[in-house]
This record gives C-alpha cells, structure tokens and sequence, in this order.
C-alpha cells in the first residue's frame, strides 16, 4: 500500500495502491476534483502516514488499545485515513 497527502482544497492523508486510485478516493470521500488535484497530490511515506495516523488515534480515543490502532491502520486500503475536520 502507498500513502497520499492532499493539502487542497480539503486536506486528506490516504491509502491506496497508486496515484490514480487516491484520486478516485478523495474525490468520493472527500471534495470533487477542481482540475487542480493531480497537482495536489504528493506521496508520503508509511512512518509518516502511521506517525499522523497514530496521533490522531491518540487524541480522539485515548482510551482505545494500540494495537485496535495498528490493525486499523493495516488493514486500510483504498481508503481515506484522515481527512479536514471540516468536512466531518
């Protein structure tokens, strides 16, 4: 799995398996596509991606097991792993 990051117009960290596929993903999770996404678009890393991921976990649910957090984390594919508060 590969890790994306959109910063505009929403922010959105996702997990997909290339380019194209956390494009279809941000466009049906998140916003629609301005023209400017593919632009938009840039490839993290896993630590970084997990790091981000971890905190957030951190913050919502402090109560919630590590290892709840890892297998989340893993098993997410093709999908949206954060996403602007806004939109929430």
């Amino acid at each position: 799995m590969k890790y994306y990051e959109i910063h505009e117009p929403y922010y959105a960290l996702l997990a997909a398996e290339d380019e194209k596929k956390a494009a279809e993903v941000y466009v049906e999770a998140v916003a629609d596509d301005d023209g400017t996404l593919k632009d938009n678009i840039k490839e993290v890393g896993r630590d970084y991606t997990f790091g981000a991921f971890c905190w957030l976990a951190a913050l919502r649910t402090p109560e919630r097991a590590i290892n709840e957090v890892i297998k989340e984390f893993e098993e997410t594919k093709n999908n949206s792993l954060l996403i602007d508060g806004a939109l929430a």
